[in-house]
């Protein structure tokens, strides 16, 4: 639909005027890795534990993302400012103790709770209108100056709460006055009875965002026909109705013979709306005649190996069996990964050899002498452990996850490069990325008897597949744009806001209205991502602290406030510390005085994850609110799938450096499109 997506544009505008369609626009946007990185995290647990995904598991592992990433919001501010804040942890514990010892022993029967919060927030403000005074004045760095306030503040927690309340946990505040109200507001809890139609609300409302997307997105990328066609239109109406109709008997069959048949339906349904909506709208494209490049060969022959290994994986590895996987090798295997992770060093060294990476000098061959061995025995002690504290079934899940998500990638970017050079071998290679998704969406099947994979992954799988042949059909037949066109770009932005309007919706009838028990936590949580996102990309106040973050001086020397907008920031941050103390303390009635003590680290990770930077300047509101998100799908995840439970960490730091990878590139990208 652009050129990021594959066939090179033709030149109808101003060749003078770079035009970035929406993908490109979506690809180097701070939160893209966040968001894949949540939809495959949440995706790769569901398909892993039988408990994970049930109202009961969604409410828990939202229980544990709200209040981190109410934190990782303010924190991911202030790391786009350029600082960081080692008190913001310790704050929450620091709010509840003030508000809890207040309720109780302030005056014989206590005081109530609307002055102590309005107290204990107004102690957090002054907190943090500190440390941005300390650095600012000082000049000292923000990582030694909340240390310091870290450690001062935990010390009061401690003395003050062992001196008045002779114990470090303060609780029963349920008897102060107002607690009923607060309670309600920062720790309420809502429980939801089942609903008939709440599957089939959320399949349709996941289809009809998948399609209002790819619409929304055609009419940002593609050239608009003089004239429109009716004909067209209806034909993809009736796709659309098709579609649908296909999803909803895959949820309600789980026969061979009936998931083949709705599969097909459903499938051929969504690249009929896609395609003749496209036909009906927008001008067609002369034909590239050209041959196969040389990369798009090496993503294909990548590509076909991850749908292999994506495709068995499930047949060679038994989901269900628990034991470790150096136990449940036979030795010959042992004995072939041994030889093959001692060898990987060697391998990648002689390539780079051969490749001319690796200059020939007698230093490098002589430190290669010396180094390679002792590299080579790392990387066998470590794969080694990792399959000594890895399952059969968690090797299984990393590999069909990996491999799959490895082979969307190879043909992608086999179908952009080959786009550039012939359109036919565009299209061949989108079929065969499209049949790759069906391959492996009946392999699954057929591995599987749980229902989730007979229906809900089934169904995605194949819902891809149409978008990846409707969508390559699309490309290959139509026009894009060089140059905007202000309505086509408002229409789009329309179709994609409704389409995630209603998969919002269909998301949240899907995680509401079962059984299980959602606080009001979740809804500020949603709350501060959506006031945050939007004072930092739509004032002036967001754009004061990019310019903060990215060079105070400069920023300074343009008019921006830098003190007030640092100190501002640092303000924030405790401050809502002390709203996630009072509203860890009305929903728990109870308060310990380490809450939050190591916790700072996780904030601060949450944001990196989301795709902010650790120097400032760069980074996204949303993005850290969903790495909040990954942290605890990952921390409810790996016990649902009843692997060992001090794997999360692991997990979390193989995530963290992939995350710091992929923003990088990302940042890198747009820059260069700047």
């Amino acid at each position: 639909m652009s050129e990021v997506d594959g066939l090179t544009p033709t030149k109808t505008g101003d060749e003078r005027i770079t035009y970035r369609g929406p993908i490109k626009r979506l690809l180097v946007s701070p939160e893209i890795g966040a968001l894949i990185g949540a939809v495959v995290v949440w995706a790769f647990f569901w398909g892993n534990g039988d408990k994970f995904g049930t109202a009961g598991s969604t409410a828990n592992f939202l229980d544990v993302a709200a209040p981190l990433g109410i934190m990782a919001v303010t924190v991911s501010l202030l790391m786009i400012g350029g600082e960081f804040d080692l008190s913001a942890g310790v704050m929450t514990g620091a709010s509840g103790v003030t508000i809890a010892l207040m309720a109780k022993y302030f005056t014989d029967g206590g005081i109530s709770l609307w002055v102590c919060i309005p107290a204990a927030f107004l102690l957090a403000g002054c907190v943090g209108w500190w440390n941005g005074f300390l650095v600012n004045r000082t000049g000292l760095p923000s990582f030694i100056v909340t240390l310091g306030s870290f450690f001062i503040i935990k010390g009061a927690n401690l003395v003050f709460s062992k001196r008045i309340n002779s114990l470090v946990n303060v609780s029963d505040v349920d008897e102060a006055h107002g607690y009923g109200f607060f309670k309600a507001v920062l720790g309420g809890e809502n429980k939801f009875g089942d609903m008939k139609y709440r599957d089939v609300i959320f399949l349709v409302g996941g289809l009809l965002f998948a399609v209002l997307m790819i619409l929304g997105f055609m009419e940002q990328a593609l050239v608009r026909r003089a004239q429109r066609s009716n004909t067209d239109f209806l034909i993809a109406i009736v796709g659309v109705a098709a579609a649908i109709f296909g999803v909803l008997t895959l949820h309600r069959t789980d026969s061979v013979n009936g998931n083949v048949l709705a599969g097909v339906v459903g499938l051929i349904g969504t690249v009929v709306a896609i395609v003749f909506y496209a036909r009906a709208r927008f001008d067609g494209r002369e034909k590239l005649v050209g041959s196969l490049p040389d990369a798009s060969k090496k993503f294909l022959a990548f590509g076909l190996l991850g749908v292999f290994v994506a495709g068995f994986a499930g047949q060679l590895f038994d989901r269900n069996e628990e034991r470790v996987m150096l136990q449940w090798m036979p030795l010959w295997m042992r004995f072939v990964v041994a030889i093959a992770a001692g060898a990987l060093p060697l391998a990648i060294t002689i390539r780079s050899f051969m490749r001319g990476d690796v200059e020939l000098r007698g230093k490098v061959i002589a430190g290669l002498i010396i180094r390679l061995p002792l590299i080579c025995l790392v990387s066998l002690i470590g794969i080694v452990s990792l399959f000594q504290l890895t399952t059969v079934q968690a090797v299984r899940a990393v590999l069909i996850t990996v491999a799959g998500v490895g082979a969307a990638t190879c043909f992608y970017q086999a179908r952009r490069a080959a786009g550039k050079l012939s359109t036919k071998w565009f299209v061949y290679i989108g079929v065969l990325m499209s049949a790759a998704f069906v391959f492996i969406a009946f392999a699954l099947r057929a591995d599987s008897s749980a229902p989730r994979f007979r229906g809900g992954i089934f169904t995605s799988l194949l819902l891809a597949s149409a978008l990846a042949l409707a969508t390559t059909l699309v490309e290959a037949s139509h026009r894009s744009r060089t140059k905007a066109d202000e309505a086509a770009d408002q229409l789009g932005r329309r179709m994609v806001l409704l389409g995630v309007v209603v998969g919002a919706i269909a998301l949240s009838v899907r995680l509401l209205l079962s059984d299980g028990v959602f606080r009001m936590s979740v809804f500020w949580w949603m709350f501060f991502t959506a006031v945050g996102a939007f004072v930092l990309t739509k004032t002036k106040y967001g754009n004061w602290i990019f310019a903060v973050g990215g060079n105070k001086d400069a920023a300074r020397a343009t008019g921006v406030p830098a003190d007030k907008v640092k100190t501002a920031l640092f303000m924030a941050t405790s401050l809502m510390g002390a709203f996630v103390g009072a509203m860890i303390l009305m929903r728990l009635n109870s308060v310990q005085a380490q809450q939050g003590d190591g916790q700072e680290f996780e904030y601060i990770i949450a944001a990196v994850v989301g795709g902010n930077l650790m120097t400032g300047g760069y980074g996204s509101v949303v993005g850290a609110s969903l790495g909040a998100l990954i942290m605890a799908v990952s921390k409810n995840g790996i016990p649902a799938a009843q692997w060992n439970q001090d794997g999360r960490f692991i997990f979390l730091g193989a995530v963290l450096l992939v995350a710091v990878l992929v923003n990088n590139y990302v940042r890198k990208k747009a820059n260069e499109q700047r």
